[in-house]
């Protein structure tokens, strides 16, 4: 029997398909709404396909609900561990071993590429034709195969990039496991941001192929003069960030505790069911984490400071002004009272106070009146005490692996 779904059925399959959704909550970290919807279509078609519309409705309806519940739970959906690619830029020139950050490791990509041949992954002439891609080579198209379309596949994610970035996911599925794994690998680059002075400048080094290529913007504008004059800057530049020989191995031992925690927060924020060891404190750290990658990509002064200030109300449990200033003074040793600047200038408590109030709050109400002003100062602010404090808080889980109270960062 066939039948043929129109557009009123395919919208009570959707709505039975979310009503389904939100009786699991936590679902929600697994797989989304829309893959969902569609496991949901796939196992109730052939179920209504199956059905005797001569059978009573409400009996038909209740024995269809079962099997589908049924279909879902035991069929395998391939929740299982997959291993994602990412092109990237970390340092430049150097040929640092990899490291990893929890699920996530960044390789050069040569070496994940021998990794790669010795466990199978890739074949002898795949390898090949990828190291002489890598070194400017042309190579001659290849008949299609399993074995080309891997190639493919490998040289299209990693691209023009020096290093590769691998996330490995395990009990996530589709859209999910894709989205959560790039937002893992940018964390793991943001770590590396996070041990430069200024981690926006970092970032601007940090970059997925998966993001965009690399481009140029360009602008050009005229006064009084006959000259036209214009200016330029990359974007999703893969150079990496420059660093004297040497000093990989050192940094990476001086952060290593709080490089811990970050592993912990990735792997909350990959998690399933978010039933890891410390939920509460690594939820805290995703959020913040979020805000202050988003706030080192913005290209706005001004809103890039309303996130650096996001990303310190994270931090501070949604503390407001009154909890950022109780989690900075606890984590970075400092007074309210003690000026900003090691030669005077402002309090942090006036500090804080004016950021929170002018670069978050008003400009989120839209009650600001500094719109059009320059930002530039209150961004190099905020970023400065966000990446301090961030690091703070990271260095405390690292020291105190047992607590999962958020609050106790802001406690002396």
């Amino acid at each position: 029997m066939s039948l043929v779904i129109n557009r009123k059925i395919s919208n009570l399959i959707r709505d039975l398909a979310n009503s389904l959704y939100e009786a699991q909550p936590a679902m929600a970290k697994a797989i989304s709404r829309a893959d969902w919807a569609g496991l949901v279509r796939r196992v109730i078609g052939p179920l209504l396909g199956n059905t005797d519309l001569d059978d009573p409705f409400e009996s038909s309806a209740t024995t269809i609900l079962t099997n589908l519940r049924h279909e879902l739970a035991t069929t395998e959906w391939n929740y299982n561990t997959r291993t994602f690619l990412f092109g990237c830029s970390c340092i430049e020139h150097h040929d640092i071993p990899p490291f990893t950050i929890g699920p996530v490791t960044v390789w050069k990509r040569e070496k994940w590429l021998d990794q790669a041949l010795e466990n199978g992954r890739v074949t002898k002439i795949s390898y090949q034709r990828l190291l002489a891609r890598w070194a400017g080579k042309s190579v001659k198209k290849r008949k299609p195969s399993r074995d080309s379309a891997n190639e493919r596949a490998v040289a299209d994610a990693i691209g023009d990039a020096p290093y590769v970035c691998t996330v490995e996911t395990n009990g996530i599925f589709g859209e999910v496991a894709k989205e959560k794994a790039v937002m893992a690998a940018r964390f793991a680059l943001l770590g590396v941001a996070l041990m430069w002075a200024s981690p926006t400048k970092a970032m601007a080094e940090l970059n997925l192929v998966f993001d965009g290529l690399t481009y140029r913007q360009t602008y050009a504008f005229f006064q009084d003069r006959p000259e036209i004059l214009g200016g330029s800057k990359w974007v999703h530049s893969l150079h990496g960030l420059s660093l004297f020989a040497g000093l990989w191995e050192p940094m990476i031992q001086q952060w290593a505790d709080w490089w811990k925690t970050l592993a912990e927060a990735i792997a909350c924020w990959l998690s399933p069911d978010g039933k890891v060891l410390r939920p509460n404190l690594m939820n805290q750290f995703v959020q913040a984490l979020v805000w202050f990658h988003e706030a080192c990509r913005e290209p706005m002064p001004m809103i890039a400071t309303t996130k650096f200030m996001a990303a310190l109300d994270a931090l501070a449990c949604g503390g407001k002004g009154h909890g950022i200033k109780a989690l900075i003074t606890s984590r970075l040793g400092v007074a309210e009272n003690d000026p900003i600047r090691a030669g005077g200038g402002p309090s942090f408590s006036k500090v804080i106070d004016d950021l929170y109030s002018q670069g978050r709050s008003r400009l989120i109400h839209g009650s600001s009146d500094r719109i059009g002003h320059d930002w530039q100062d209150q961004k190099g602010l905020a970023e400065s005490l966000a990446r301090f404090t961030l690091i703070g808080c990271l260095h405390w889980a690292a020291d105190h692996p047992n607590g999962d109270d958020p609050k106790l960062m802001s406690q002396p």
